[in-house]
């Protein structure tokens, strides 16, 4: 009986577990499990003197979506990308999480500028691939906008910085155009 206890004890524990670093909606890392890996993720960087990418993502044109699909279409919608995130992202140091909203993030440890473009750009084909009707998004389909941002972390240099870099990509990535990817400008310099 007490053998059975604590079996139950440990399956309760690792359920709260999961429950304290996953979204409930899309079962990728939620925001609290994406900064504590970042913080982790950034300080491993400065040991090893290696590139960490962080890459922001929007799913474009959201809101129309949400408004013409209901919000269950749209929550079915945040799932699909996410699931789609996921098969791309398959190292064990690497983690898409959901940011916010309809916003993801993916931290790419060891990775270069030129590698987050790759994965960036797979991203992009997977979600194509999925073919989500969006009525209201260019070309009839969910589409994507991804901002790169890639830092050999130095003790003068924050993680809040490298967000920021990340998020300043999207918004360029937005207002050109949608359905892309864009690096920040200090990112190439690091690739």
């Amino acid at each position: 009986e007490t053998l059975r206890d604590m079996t139950v004890q440990k399956e309760a524990q690792e359920e709260l577990q999961r429950l304290a670093t996953r979204d409930g909606l899309t079962s990728v890392a939620n925001r609290r499990s994406f900064d504590d890996t970042l913080n982790n993720e950034w300080r491993r960087a400065s040991r090893e003197s290696r590139a960490l990418s962080l890459l922001m993502i929007d799913v474009d044109y959201f809101k129309r979506f949400n408004d013409t699909y209901g919000h269950q279409g749209g929550d079915e919608c945040l799932r699909q990308v996410a699931a789609a995130m996921s098969r791309v992202v398959k190292r064990a140091s690497d983690l898409v999480a959901r940011y916010g909203g309809e916003e993801f993030a993916v931290i790419l440890s060891a990775t270069d500028a030129m590698g987050a473009g790759i994965v960036a750009n797979r991203i992009l084909e997977r979600v194509t691939e999925l073919a989500i009707p969006h009525s209201g998004g260019e070309g009839g389909h969910v589409s994507l906008s991804i901002g790169i941002a890639t830092s050999l972390p130095q003790p003068d240099m924050t993680r809040e910085g490298l967000i920021t870099s990340a998020d300043a990509a999207l918004y360029k990535a937005k207002h050109a155009g949608r359905n892309r990817f864009v690096f920040d400008s200090a990112a190439e310099s690091v690739a």
